[in-house]
């Protein structure tokens, strides 16, 4: 069986989206997986007494591969910890501004005219401003936790799927089976990309300190925050606490992204 490029770009990119998939859900349910009862605080991850961080060792276990960051928690295991909150913060988030942006650009299409354009063009604007401040706006009105963090990326992120249901609609009107049969894998693309961008915006919020309810809470921001400074962090050469957790989120960003390029390939293709 012969494989093009595209195939094993598709496959690779699924494999390791599935080992975080597992992850986050063995997170949830058997939380056991990485030694620890709960993932309610960073602190389950604290193995010694020392506040100093440790470099990298293969000699002690696994939980010591990544080294530990201040107050003696171990990274590895934190980071695949991470995945509950900031997954869960990632998938409510997109669920809602897919559901309230589809929603609305479907009510925009089916009345059109003026109300349309108007839609259309108010939306664009939106788009085009600085979203992430509208989150941390946001983020800074509502209650500093997991809720308030859903609403605010929720509300930053919906105007974009207002925009893709109705370009995607207008496009399906005259793209024959692809526009009558294949609406999901059209969207899909996007849920990829945003995946992404999401996780990595949770990650922004979370290392520059503005989930400040509980400074311990099981995150890959909150992990590099408890570290302090960067620049510092490097000029010292404590270089893992930086560079691991960047790794962590990076791969995932990086493949959700692959995929979503060669999905849009394969649509394109279909649709010659």
């Amino acid at each position: 069986m012969k494989f093009n490029s595209r195939d094993i770009y598709i496959g690779i990119s699924i494999f390791f989206i599935a080992l975080y998939m597992i992850a986050f859900i063995l997170d949830i349910v058997h939380p056991q997986y990485i030694n620890v009862k709960s993932l309610s605080t960073l602190l389950v991850f604290k193995k010694t007494s020392s506040v100093i961080p440790s470099p990298p060792t293969l000699d002690k276990g696994w939980w010591d591969y990544f080294g530990t960051t201040y107050y003696g928690i171990s990274i590895l295991p934190a980071l695949l910890g991470s995945l509950k909150f900031d997954f869960t913060v990632m998938f409510e988030s997109l669920i809602i501004s897919a559901i309230a942006g589809i929603g609305i650009g479907f009510i925009a299409n089916y009345t059109g005219g003026i109300l349309r354009k108007f839609i259309f063009y108010f939306v664009r604007t939106l788009t085009a401003a600085p979203y992430l401040l509208v989150m941390l706006l946001i983020l800074y009105i509502a209650r500093p936790n997991q809720t308030g963090m859903i609403a605010a990326i929720s509300v930053g992120w919906f105007p974009f799927y207002i925009i893709r249901y109705m370009e995607v609609s207008d496009l399906g009107k005259n793209s024959g089976r692809i526009g009558k049969h294949w609406t999901f894998l059209k969207f899909l693309p996007y849920i990829l990309t945003d995946m992404g961008a999401i996780s990595g915006i949770v990650v922004i919020i979370t290392y520059f300190g503005f989930y400040f309810k509980n400074p311990f809470v099981v995150d890959i921001g909150n992990l590099m925050y408890l570290g302090g400074n960067v620049n510092l962090l490097l000029l010292f050469g404590i270089w893992w606490i930086v560079v691991f957790p960047l790794l962590f989120i990076t791969i995932f960003i990086g493949f959700t992204a692959l995929l979503s390029y060669e999905i849009r390939g394969v649509i394109a293709d279909e649709g010659k």
